[in-house]
């Protein structure tokens, strides 16, 4: 549980970074070149410069905590506080010039994530959420309002995101998932995008997100959402515990939906 005032603390640390990460990304998405990482990934000097901001006013304002980021690494402590950073989640959209980008920023104590962000910069809204503190949404300037998943949807009426076909059996290199199975069975899949989707989730605007392909950074902020909007998360393998050394992630308005995605993207076991 995370204490009330160190919540409300919190929220006001976004409230007073978060502009000024804005001011980077948005200031900077038609004007940047596009390099490629290893993995083959899109970066810019967008992201680069937009996590060094984080961090230095994570590490003005608690010196001690670890940060671990997705463009400059670092380390996540298992006891104490850590900082799960990924400043520009979604580099693909962020390149075409697309709004649907967002920031991910989560802490995490004792290797459990306790507080997260969802923050769309282009469409000016803010999903974070703290454990028993709930999920809230704040448009703009505006007061935040608390928000909820949807209503328990079985999966074929269920309206289901989607980000990529990464590790999956409709991926150029094949992976353990078959997606090819969840696109007839859901009543509707929509590919959203990286973290919109999971803000999407935690509103009731969707009834389930789907990522094949995630990193700690990208996993912890959407945790502790989703869970707090009083929806299930766990990894396409069906694991509810230790996800952030998980590699997917499913988030759902309900253990039943969850499990339901899973039975189908599971691959067949061959037959003796």
């Amino acid at each position: 549980m995370l204490p009330r005032s160190e919540f409300t603390e919190l929220a006001h640390f976004l409230a007073t970074t978060l502009p000024a990460v804005d001011a980077i990304t948005l200031g900077r998405q038609r004007q940047v070149a596009i390099g490629t990482k290893q993995d083959g990934s899109e970066v810019t000097a967008a992201d680069r410069a937009a996590e060094r901001l984080l961090r230095r006013r994570i590490a003005a304002r608690w010196p001690r905590d670890a940060i671990l980021g997705e463009e400059f690494g670092g380390g996540m402590t298992m006891r104490g506080r850590s900082w799960l950073i990924d400043p520009i989640d979604g580099t693909a959209s962020y390149v075409l010039g697309l709004g649907t980008f967002g920031t991910l920023l989560a802490l995490v104590v004792d290797g459990e994530p306790v507080f997260g962000c969802i923050h769309l910069p282009a469409m000016q809204e803010t999903t974070f959420a703290g454990r028993g503190c709930g999920c809230w949404l704040r448009r703009g300037p505006g007061r935040a309002r608390r928000v909820r998943v949807a209503p328990p949807r079985r999966l074929g009426a269920a309206n289901v995101g989607l980000t990529s076909f990464k590790a999956s059996d409709l991926s150029r290199r094949k992976g353990p998932w078959r997606l090819s199975a969840l696109l007839p069975a859901a009543g509707r899949i929509r590919q959203v995008g990286d973290c919109v989707q999971y803000a999407l989730v935690c509103r009731g605007e969707l009834d389930a997100a789907v990522d094949p392909k995630m990193n700690p950074w990208d996993i912890a902020p959407l945790v502790v959402c989703v869970q707090e909007a009083g929806g299930a998360v766990g990894d396409l393998a069906g694991r509810t515990t230790g996800l952030l050394q998980a590699s997917s992630l499913v988030a759902a308005s309900s253990a039943q939906l969850r499990r339901a995605i899973c039975a189908t993207v599971a691959a067949p076991r061959l037959s003796r």
